[in-house]
């Protein structure tokens, strides 16, 4: 049972496959799965939340004690980001230059999962492309049951944008400036009904 909770972790924490064996089963997010941005300026903190995901995880079959994840993406595109200011999109999606690199992409590479409490706390580490820059990052994650059948997954990861090869952006001819260190944010809601129903009974 733990076992297969810990696959579950990932199956609300991200995305879509590009490729998946016969052998796999795709899990789904629901639509009010989101990702927030958020980062500090010389005024004030800003973010950006998208609802735009494309997700999807693939899960050896058949479910069992020994299941594994197969492989696990998140994509965003840049310019579903919104701030609620224009002027601050506008000059986001300038800094990430969102007309050659239009998409935000994160690929697993490996997980690991514990108990604790009710939950499980997940650490995933994986490949993020930003303007066209990939580098490893590494997210820390909680899943819990959601009341509602379902599964739920929330977490973080923090990283500087200079990394990616991107100028924390300036606002009012630079008299705005942001800071270099961003953090994402998931909240994740999981509809893996299948995989909640085929559970071995302990």
């Amino acid at each position: 049972m733990r076992r297969i909770l810990s696959v579950l972790v990932l199956a609300t924490a991200a995305a879509a496959a590009t490729s998946a064996g016969a052998q796999s089963k795709k899990f789904t997010l629901a639509p009010t799965s989101s990702v927030k941005v958020e980062g500090t300026s010389n005024i004030h903190a800003w973010h950006a939340a998208s609802s735009e995901l494309t997700t999807g995880i693939y899960v050896a079959m058949p479910i069992g004690a020994g299941s594994t994840v197969d492989s696990v993406m998140l994509s965003v595109p840049v310019r579903s980001l919104k701030s609620g200011k224009g002027g601050l999109d506008k000059n986001l999606y300038k800094a990430l230059r969102a007309d050659q690199n239009p998409t935000i992409v994160f690929v697993m590479k490996r997980y690991k999962s514990s108990l604790k409490d009710s939950a499980f706390a997940a650490t995933v580490t994986g490949m993020l492309t930003v303007n066209g820059v990939q580098k490893e990052i590494t997210a820390q994650a909680m899943m819990f049951a959601d009341g509602q059948g379902g599964l739920k997954t929330v977490g973080s990861a923090t990283f500087n944008m200079s990394e990616f090869g991107v100028k924390p952006p300036t606002a009012l001819m630079g008299t705005i400036r942001t800071g270099d260190a961003v953090t994402v944010k998931f909240d994740l809601a999981g509809a893996p009904a299948l995989a909640i129903a085929a559970l071995p009974k302990e």
